[in-house]
């Protein structure tokens, strides 16, 4: 049974459910960030979060519920060999990982939710303070005021204030920078992905039962090179199918070298990466990418699990993806 409450992350009315079938784990419905899971201890690590922490977590599960991903579930930490059929991530994961840093970033990105917003060229959408700051990645009022007037300066949209709204148009600029930005949405056929990782047998295991499983269990099929016929230079076969990939997870277990370059690689391309590395070989990872969050796994069931719920929580789906590039995206797009 539902009961009211307010949002532990904005502060609005909502409605809160426990669910037999999620132990531990409370469904919360809010009009500002939407609808999200939250297992205990984290609910108590939000009560103790600063506002401005909050804010981050409140735009990313926003920014999901409008590229029309399913809930997610907000946890302190992941203890190896949990499984979830819902999408899982920390707190810390979001905070630190998936909030953009960048002012210039947070521009990109509201640009988005504004497109995502709208139903076609022209039309103006109404934005409320109260509610709407998570489509702005604002922290208060006055962020939101700050990249929204930062936006109309840039002349990607058009603003029209009134008492506790903001009315935002996207222009030609603006929607010319959503085609920009939506360049790589022919990636939204691809379901492969590239497995850069040491081909030694003692990762056989990891990667039947670890590497390739998760990958399915996303909806995507895992490519290992090594494994794929072709004719020719491997280098060759190694660029071509990373480019044909929809993100690529390298492991630096054993650190090759190749791995290293094949992440530098994508992310050159703007593909996505997934870092992950035994956790017994995580301390010798290269201080240039000891930086990103690596999945540290301890066997190929941890693998498995971390992997899946790191990828249903971070890569957007391809099916999704592909709707809105057939259906959404060409509707968009200038005349001319």
């Amino acid at each position: 049974m539902s009961e009211p409450g307010n949002c532990q992350l904005c502060g609005q009315s909502c409605t809160y459910e426990n669910l037999a079938w999620l132990q531990d784990v409370t469904v919360c419905d809010c009009p500002a960030c939407g609808k999200y899971g939250v297992s205990s201890p984290a609910l108590q690590s939000l009560e103790d979060a600063g506002n401005g922490d909050r804010a981050k977590i409140s735009a990313f599960l926003r920014e999901r519920r409008l590229q029309g991903e399913q809930p997610i579930i907000l946890l302190t930490d992941i203890p190896p060999g949990v499984q979830s059929e819902k999408p899982i991530v920390t707190i810390a994961e979001i905070i630190e990982e998936r909030f953009p840093s960048l002012v210039s970033d947070r521009l990109d990105r509201i640009l988005k939710n504004i497109h995502r917003s709208s139903k076609f060229p022209g039309e103006r959408v109404r934005f409320h303070m109260t509610t709407d700051k998570p489509v702005f990645f604002a922290e208060n009022d006055e962020a939101m005021l700050f990249l929204a007037k930062t936006l109309e300066q840039k002349g990607l949209v058009s603003l029209g204030w009134t008492s506790g709204t903001v009315d935002v148009t996207l222009t030609e600029a603006g929607w010319n920078r959503i085609a920009e930005l939506e360049i790589g949405i022919s990636r939204a056929n691809l379901n492969q992905v590239f497995v850069a990782m040491w081909f030694d047998a003692s990762l056989t295991n990891a990667w039947q039962h670890g590497f390739a499983k998760a990958c399915n269990a996303a909806g995507y099929k895992a490519l290992r090179v090594d494994l794929k016929e072709h004719n020719e230079k491997i280098c060759d076969a190694i660029i071509a199918e990373i480019r044909k990939s929809r993100f690529i997870v390298a492991d630096f277990t054993g650190h090759r070298g190749g791995v290293y370059f094949e992440a530098g690689y994508a992310l050159g391309l703007g593909i996505p990466v997934i870092w992950t590395c035994r956790k017994d070989e995580l301390e010798k990872t290269h201080f240039d990418t000891r930086q990103y969050n690596h999945i540290d796994w301890d066997n190929e069931e941890d693998l498995f699990v971390r992997l899946k719920n790191r990828i249903e929580a971070t890569i957007p789906s391809w099916k999704t993806i592909r709707l809105y590039a057939l259906f959404i995206l060409p509707s968009c797009l200038p005349l001319g």
